[in-house]
């Protein structure tokens, strides 16, 4: 199998798996806003690396941090507008648990048909902003048709940033939700997921 054939299967499972999530330096959190801007923090500290890898960032309208992979590293995306075109750059920061993964980066088009989908999510979630921080649970569906709700804290945790005009809109999610922001970042990550354009160990 080819490093890219084996590259995309790995990402491919990275959306379901609930892997743990590195840990962020933060305090104790006491409420959604602060476990929010934790995983803010978290997350800018990953693209932060990914620039030391990759180079400066670009100027991205659409910034999308998994913060962990089932191969253990990071995966940054960032949408850029390009005259008519969507543009996707992504990067893979492996992590300090993740010493045989390797350091990738692509950058492609958005398909035009996606590319449309992703800016009307991204304007739908600007009209009306969902919470912040998404919550943190799992909804099982029991046997005799009741449902049992787990509290998940060690999480696999994906944060976006929207720059939406005159705002900059984030979001913090568990990888396993099915809300508004979720679907906007799968359009990304999708994308990302299937592309053969990766190229690998270019740093």
């Amino acid at each position: 199998m080819s490093l890219r054939l084996a590259l995309a299967a790995m990402m491919l499972t990275a959306l379901p798996l609930m892997a743990a999530a590195q840990a962020a330096p933060c305090a104790p959190a006491t409420n959604d806003q602060e476990r929010l801007d934790c995983d803010v923090a978290h997350s800018a500290g990953i693209a932060s690396k990914g620039e030391g890898l990759f180079g400066a960032a670009p100027e991205a309208w659409l910034r999308i941090i998994d913060t962990q992979s089932a191969s253990g590293a990071a995966y940054v995306y960032y949408v850029i507008e390009e005259g008519p075109y969507q543009m996707l750059e992504a990067r893979s920061v492996p992590g300090a648990a993740a010493t045989k993964a390797p350091a990738c980066k692509l950058r492609t088009a958005l398909p035009m048909d996606v590319a449309a989908g992703v800016k009307e999510a991204a304007a739908g979630i600007a009209a009306a902003p969902p919470a912040g921080y998404g919550p943190r649970e799992a909804v099982v569906l029991n046997p005799d048709g009741s449902r049992s709700i787990r509290l998940i804290v060690d999480s696999h945790d994906i944060i976006t940033r929207i720059n939406a005009g005159d705002r900059t809109l984030n979001f913090s999610r568990l990888a396993g939700a099915e809300d508004a922001i979720t679907q906007l970042n799968n359009l990304v990550i999708g994308v990302a997921n299937f592309s053969g354009d990766w190229s690998c160990d270019a740093v």
